[in-house]
C-alpha cells in the first residue's frame, strides 16, 4: 500500500487521482485470469482507503460534543447503508460474470471519495479549516 501512500503525498490537490491504484497494479499483475481478480484486488485496496475513513471519523468525533458524535454516526452508517444498495444495484445491472468485480470496485470509488471528504475538513497543523458545503451538480 506504498504505492497508494507515495501517489497521496505527490498528488497535492488532487487526491481523487489516485482511487485505483492498488487495484489496478493488482489487476495488471494477474496476468492469468484479471477478471476474476477484480473483486479481490479491489477490495484490499478498499481496505487502506476504509483505514483512512475510519481515522478521518475517529479525528473528526474529537472535535464534537456528545449530540454532535451521535449525529455523525448515524450520519456515517446512512451512508453506508446507501453506498451499499448504490453499488449492489450497479452491480446487477452488470453481466454476471464481470458483477462481483463491479460492485467492488463501486465500493472502493465510494469509500475512497468518503475517506478524501472527510480528510479535507480536517484540521491541518493545527488550524481549523473553513468547512465547505458538499459540491452540488445541477
Amino acid at each position: 500500500m506504498a504505492a497508494l501512500t507515495t501517489c497521496l503525498r505527490e498528488s497535492g490537490r488532487a487526491p481523487t487521482a489516485c482511487i485505483g491504484t492498488v487495484a489496478v497494479a493488482c489487476v495488471r499483475a494477474a496476468s492469468s485470469d484479471p477478471q476474476r481478480a477484480e473483486a479481490p484486488c479491489a477490495r484490499r485496496e478498499e481496505a487502506v482507503w476504509r483505514e483512512r475513513l475510519t481515522l478521518a471519523l475517529q479525528i473528526s468525533a474529537r472535535r464534537f460534543d456528545a449530540g454532535q458524535r451521535s449525529r455523525l454516526a448515524a450520519l456515517q452508517l446512512a451512508w453506508e447503508g446507501y453506498v451499499a444498495q448504490k453499488c449492489a444495484f450497479y452491480a446487477a445491472s452488470q453481466r454476471e460474470a464481470v458483477q462481483a468485480g463491479r460492485q467492488a470496485g463501486c465500493e472502493l470509488r465510494e469509500v475512497a471519495e468518503r475517506a478524501i471528504e472527510l480528510a479535507r475538513a480536517l484540521p491541518q497543523g493545527g488550524q481549523r479549516r473553513p468547512s465547505s458545503p458538499p459540491q452540488i451538480i445541477r
